[in-house]
């Protein structure tokens, strides 16, 4: 999944993740692996599997991701492709916050395969506001505050950025 994502021309991956056969990328492959391996697991993407085999249908899987993540990049065109010490969305927090993003969104999509990159930017586009990823600072829920890249990589601070996108989300959608 990783390779195709990295390798196949319409993807919004192509050539920006750091594998071991390709090092100049700018988004490292182990938080792209979690994120999907949960969406995969007990997200969206778990809808692709067979249930007799776990195995996926990686070619659904992949025009899901390709619309999701271009949405993404077409949401956020300042902060995308950007190396991580400039853009916490492709930091490992923005990446794993927006998979997750990805999977809220789709639980309420009754046919996750007729789903369209517009969908996915409309819908993004009520987290939008909210988003730091490059400059200014986050406004948490619980009153704190932090600058954008005072985020770091570590589970507290990917859980305060997911439950905070998500929480937005669901006052926006009300």
């Amino acid at each position: 999944l990783i390779e195709r994502l990295n390798s196949d021309d319409d993807s919004p991956f192509k050539e920006i993740i750091k594998t071991q056969t390709r090092n100049d990328g700018v988004i490292s492959a182990g938080p792209l692996v979690t994120a999907l391996s949960g969406s995969i697991t007990n997200g969206a993407l778990y809808e692709f599997r067979d249930p007799k085999t776990g195995d996926g249908d990686i070619e659904k899987m992949l025009i899901v991701l390709k619309k999701y993540w271009s949405a993404v990049k077409e949401t956020f065109p300042l902060a995308w492709g950007l190396p991580s010490r400039k853009s916490r969305l492709m930091h490992g927090t923005g990446i794993r916050s927006m998979s997750f993003m990805m999977d809220e969104i789709l639980a309420s999509v009754e046919n996750i395969e007729l789903v369209t990159e517009e969908l996915f930017i409309e819908e993004l586009s009520r987290i939008a506001p909210h988003c730091k990823w490059t400059n200014g600072t986050w406004k948490f829920s619980n009153g704190e505050t932090r600058k954008w890249n005072d985020i770091q990589n570590m589970s507290k601070d990917r859980d305060l950025v997911t439950r905070f996108l998500v929480r937005e989300y669901h006052k926006s959608v009300k």
